[in-house]
């Protein structure tokens, strides 16, 4: 379901409570965003602990310049999105560790290792999250899906994926933007 301009104009919104210091408009923001965010970050490291000490540090960057977000840049969950993978780049770094190879695999977790009844329920949410991200990534063309994965999923700037993939810069910002747009709205949840 595509996310409407409604739902853009609220998430805007948001993070302008948000920047005012409105705890209510963060955790409505969390509950919209935290389970795609987390999906992507666990796809991004490859290990749960560190997923959620990405998502908790990304979660306070959002919390934090909510303030610096510019409507005329980016969508808010594009902005989002930003954030963690360069968060997940930064901890990476400090692991001294390279991200997991692509493409997605098919369990991106085992949820048996969650024991609490809220950490399963997350889990389960997590994983089907990850299907959506695969299915949305396994209908677009090679390239487009090739351009997302490198953008999401390394560390490389959109030059270099030009450079990698041998495909013109433009291409490649276009296909990285409506992918993210694709993501966005496949992984959009409805408020809590």
């Amino acid at each position: 379901m595509p996310s409407s301009e409604s739902e853009v104009r609220e998430e805007i919104a948001l993070l302008a409570a948000i920047a005012g210091g409105g705890r209510e408009a963060f955790r409505e923001l969390y509950g919209r965003y935290s389970a795609p965010l987390f999906s992507l970050a666990l796809r991004f490291v490859g290990d749960t602990g560190t997923a959620e000490e990405v998502l908790q540090d990304a979660c306070l960057k959002i919390w934090r310049h909510a303030g610096s977000y510019d409507p005329a840049k980016s969508r808010p969950f594009t902005w989002a999105v930003t954030i963690l993978r360069r968060t997940a780049i930064d901890q990476l770094r400090r692991q001294q560790r390279t991200p997991p190879a692509l493409p997605i695999p098919a369990d991106d977790f085992a949820p048996a290792e969650f024991a609490s009844g809220e950490n399963t329920r997350r889990a389960t949410e997590t994983h089907e999250t990850a299907a959506r991200v695969r299915s949305v990534l396994a209908t677009l063309a090679s390239p487009q899906r090739d351009a997302l994965e490198l953008a999401l999923f390394s560390t490389l700037t959109h030059a270099e994926i030009a450079a990698r993939l041998a495909q013109p810069l433009g291409s490649v910002k276009t296909w990285i933007r409506r992918g993210l747009s694709d993501l966005r709205q496949t992984l959009s949840l409805p408020p809590p």
